[in-house]
């Protein structure tokens, strides 16, 4: 059971890294995920199950504009690029921002849901990691026993922290108010979406805030390619984020996007095999 759990631990955190463009560079998920695990990065859904003969290239255009208290304007955009063959693979590769004029360092993350492997690799240390997927199987029998916790008591597997985080994530659902507004359809890159408009207030004092904190997030989501064309997330914590995807080809992509360049060492990394 702990060597699954380690090996799900590394292929998680290949997914948190290609993921990055989303979380840390303003990329708002998108996709549908679907399967067991659903995780997205740019427009790309990436699953364990997969998204077959929905083939398609594209360029993701991210913009991010913070206005700081004092009025200074911070801005970023960065730039990705994602494909999905019709077998599924994914991959999503960022540029990402370095100071000071220096070179980028290219971030690329392919997922393989018939190989069922997650292969990373980065222009900085010239390394590609294969990880490679415990069987489905092999995964429900190693789960947790799950196991009743006395009220106030602690589990050896930290339940009782799990079911703390769950009831604050609960209770703040509850307080914050959330309205959904359909924007009808457009076309984005020569794609037809639809569009959903959410807006979420948090009354004043949950978050020690003085006054009310609204946040807008505007999604406009292809059925036909099962990805978001464009994301505009408004939230004056943090500011603008904009991710439009530009530059989109239906046809299928290039091969050679979803292997490791040549020049690199690569490493596999095995089911129970130590990081």
């Amino acid at each position: 059971m702990r060597m699954v759990s380690r090996t799900l631990s590394g292929v998680m955190l290949v997914l948190s890294t290609a993921s990055i463009p989303m979380a840390q560079l303003a990329v708002a998920q998108i996709g549908s995920g679907g399967g067991i695990v659903g995780v997205s990065g740019g427009s790309v859904a990436m699953s364990l199950n997969g998204i077959a003969n929905k083939p398609y290239s594209a360029t993701v255009k991210t913009t991010v504009v913070q206005k700081l208290a004092d009025g200074t304007t911070i801005a970023r955009v960065t730039t990705t690029k994602e494909a999905r063959d019709s077998e599924g693979r994914t991959m999503h590769q960022t540029s990402l921002y370095v100071p000071n004029g220096e070179s980028a360092i290219v971030n690329t993350s392919v997922f393989d849901p018939v190989g069922r492997t997650m292969t990373h690799w980065m222009s900085q240390s010239k390394l590609g990691t294969v990880f490679h997927m415990p069987d489905p199987k092999s995964l429900a029998t190693n789960q947790p026993t799950q196991k009743t916790v006395p009220a106030g008591g602690q589990s050896s597997n930290g339940a009782t922290a799990v079911q703390s985080q769950s009831a604050t994530v609960a209770r703040l659902a509850r307080i914050r108010n959330r309205e959904r507004e359909d924007l009808g359809g457009k076309t984005i890159a020569g794609v037809y979406a639809e569009g959903t408009r959410i807006t979420m207030t948090t009354p004043e004092g949950v978050e020690g805030n003085d006054r009310p904190i609204t946040t807008v997030t505007e999604t406009w989501r292809s059925r036909e390619l099962d990805i978001i064309l464009l994301s505009v997330n408004d939230d004056p914590r943090t500011g603008t984020r904009t991710s439009e995807v530009t530059d989109l080809d239906r046809a299928e992509p290039d091969p050679n996007v979803f292997q490791v360049p040549e020049g690199y060492t690569v490493k596999d990394q095995n089911p129970g095999q130590p990081q």
